[in-house]
């Protein structure tokens, strides 16, 4: 008689066709739609895989995927424009061109950005500039040797990329020079001044701790190492974040989840500033709130608890934080939103980041408190130097204008801050990870934490070969914490830049389901080598090919479930020799 079928889809084609083609849902917004509707789990219904497999092949939904006439590319490219130079996003134009009537593929939006380079990111050093039609600026040698260190020529060097290297001059810098090595050296003058700044600037802090005019400094700032950790705060409202939550015995997941809650608290109860409402008894309401309704805060508010009067102090710190971002999230300036008030365009916009950036980097700045207020002062007036436009808003004096200017300020020296720990990682040793009793400072990527400091592992195969076995038994470790490598293609992205020849495709291994081991493997084939950009392909029943770009874990994770059993990645690798 044959199986029965796991799925019934029999009943479901009109409210997919409804879903997919007239409402323009992806097929994982469609998993969900039907494990809300029938209230069971997401792993009891079809894969994504599943549904695009019945929606193409079976019922034969019109594809998603949109091409541009030729006649109207001039017409939409030209409406990208406008939009690109408002510094709206790529979700903001991707709407606005829906609006219009204009339903790209993400294949063809990003196939029209990428020939007019309407992009943000550059491809060549940092704030890189793209050109218009015709696509992205290939270097030719002359100008690649202005980005080279030669003898006669002090000037010259090699700036980072807006989120990594410049693959061909850290290659060819570093058969030159060690890589630690700055490009541009600091003459004796400067590093004896310096020096004396920096003696000047601790001798004062010590002072300053010592008549108790400056709180404790419990990690490393500014080069200036961190105080006794056993140092106790002036007052209790200067307890660090990380105390309270280890007062409060709080993981860093916990302390999202209470922060994201007094904040609902407070925007229910109309609360923005501490002092404001301490006198009407509202402030104490709310923390009162906060604790009844988080069951953890519940248990250790509880009379019987010890240290009741130290952990409402970190309830009271944590509150306090809390208000203070919500207010400094109004007053926040994006650099879409300075470059808009400045009149530039993206492309303007870092060409005037980048000047400063290679300010800079001549200037081998670290940061402001190590080059002095008057230094300080010195390199942004030999920024503002270069450019008339900045000239005319300090002229003007306004002072929205003037944060404007404030912020680009911020992104290129940040920039520049993060290619140079790239290139020297010993410039992070004033900076410490953990500092202090707590569980430390919340990352990003809100990575769930597990004991004793363990990465969580991916979930274990239901049966894994008695290779791994044996390799975990030897080692006396538990199974669930080795998890199996996983297999996958790579292929070299043509916008590569290696020195050698390197295959085009090859295997290999992620040993982990990270970025970062994906990151090992693509480059496992060349040395040096770093990997700026990578796209999972995932194959579709015609035979044509989806790519989607992967930049973190969680987006890592979905392609490994959609792609099954063949993973293939594209990969841009630079820096290194095959």
């Amino acid at each position: 008689m044959g199986r029965a079928p796991k799925y019934d889809w029999d009943d479901k084609k009109d409210i997919c066709y409804q879903l997919y083609v007239e409402q323009k849902k992806s097929p994982g917004e469609i998993v969900k739609y039907f494990a809300q509707h029938f209230g069971c789990a997401e792993n009891e219904l079809p894969g994504v895989r599943l549904f695009r497999r019945q929606f193409a092949d079976r019922w034969h939904f019109p594809p998603r995927k949109a091409r541009v006439k030729p006649a109207d590319e001039p017409v939409v490219v030209e409406r990208i424009k406008q939009l690109w130079e408002q510094n709206l996003g790529v979700k903001e134009i991707r709407a606005a061109l829906q609006e219009e009537g204009w339903e790209l593929g993400d294949n063809e939006f990003q196939r029209l950005r990428k020939k007019n380079g309407f992009r943000r990111r550059g491809d060549v050093g940092a704030y890189s500039i793209e050109v218009g039609a015709g696509g992205k600026r290939k270097r030719g040698p002359e100008e690649m040797e202005q980005w080279l260190p030669v003898d006669d020529d002090p000037v010259g060097g090699v700036m980072g990329e807006l989120d990594g290297h410049d693959g061909t001059a850290d290659a060819l810098l570093g058969l030159q020079q060690p890589q630690h090595q700055p490009v541009f050296a600091l003459t004796p003058e400067e590093e004896a001044r310096r020096f004396e700044h920096m003696a000047k600037v601790q001798a004062e802090s010590d002072q300053a701790l010592l008549n108790r005019k400056r709180r404790r400094r419990i990690r490393g700032y500014g080069h200036l190492p961190p105080d006794d950790p056993g140092l106790a705060p002036r007052y209790s409202s200067e307890t660090t974040l990380d105390e309270c939550k280890a007062f409060l015995h709080l993981s860093n997941e916990m302390y999202s989840t209470v922060r994201s809650e007094y904040e609902l608290i407070c925007r229910d109860m109309g609360i923005e500033r501490k002092k404001t409402v301490m006198e009407n008894g509202l402030w104490q309401a709310s923390k009162d709130r906060l604790v009844r309704e988080n069951l953890h805060l519940s248990a250790m508010m509880h009379p019987l608890q010890p240290d009741l009067e130290r952990k409402a102090v970190a309830i009271d710190v944590i509150c306090a934080d809390v208000t203070k971002r919500m207010r400094d999230s109004k007053k926040k300036l994006t650099v879409g939103e300075a470059n808009n008030t400045l009149g530039l365009n993206p492309r303007s916009s870092k060409e005037l980041r980048r000047k400063y950036y290679e300010i800079l980097e001549r200037d081998q700045y670290t940061t402001r408190l190590a080059c002095g207020d008057e230094h300080w002062a010195e390199l942004r007036q030999q920024w503002f130097d270069t450019s008339p436009l900045l000239q005319q808003v300090v002229t003007e004096g306004d002072p929205h204008r003037m944060k404007c200017v404030d912020i680009l300020c911020r992104d290129a020296t940040k920039r520049y801050n993060d290619d140079s720990l790239k290139k020297d990682p010993t410039r992070r040793q004033y900076q410490q990870a953990l500092y202090g009793p707590g569980p430390g400072a919340c990352r990003s990527n809100k990575k769930k934490e597990t004991p004793n400091g363990l990465t969580p592992a991916p979930t274990a195969p239901k049966k894994p070969t008695k290779k791994r076995a044996a390799v975990a038994g030897d080692l006396n470790i538990d199974p669930a914490l080795a998890p199996n490598p996983i297999p996958a293609y790579f292929r070299l992205s043509p916008d590569s830049n290696l020195i050698g020849n390197h295959p085009r495709i090859w295997l290999g291994k992620l040993a982990s389901p990270t970025i970062l081991a994906l990151h090992a493997a693509a480059a496992g084939k060349a040395g040096a080598a770093q990997v700026s950009k990578a796209q999972g392909i995932i194959k579709n029943a015609d035979g044509s090919e989806d790519s989607y770009q992967i930049d973190d874990d969680g987006e890592l994770q979905v392609y490994l479930e959609a792609a099954g059993d063949k993973s293939t990645f594209v990969v841009v690798l630079e820096g290194g020799y095959a």
